[in-house]
């Protein structure tokens, strides 16, 4: 039986609980964690150069879609 990889489970239980995206800078510690949402059709992955700006364009998403 093969394992899954942990990033693998934390998508798995974002999508479950509703996530569709997921704002951020890719970088070193959350490569795991982009590929995973890679392989899956149930979250979007939003890429931006700052952690700041991701804060803000996540809210205002969420502001003005009421997501």
């Amino acid at each position: 039986m093969a394992k899954k990889k942990v990033a693998d489970l934390l998508v798995e239980v974002l999508a479950e609980a509703g996530v569709r995206r997921i704002y951020g800078v890719s970088g070193d510690s959350l490569n795991g964690i982009t590929d995973s949402i890679r392989s899956t059709n149930d979250i979007q992955w939003v890429h931006l150069r700052h952690d700041e700006a991701a804060a803000f364009d996540a809210r205002a998403q969420a502001y003005l879609t009421g997501e």
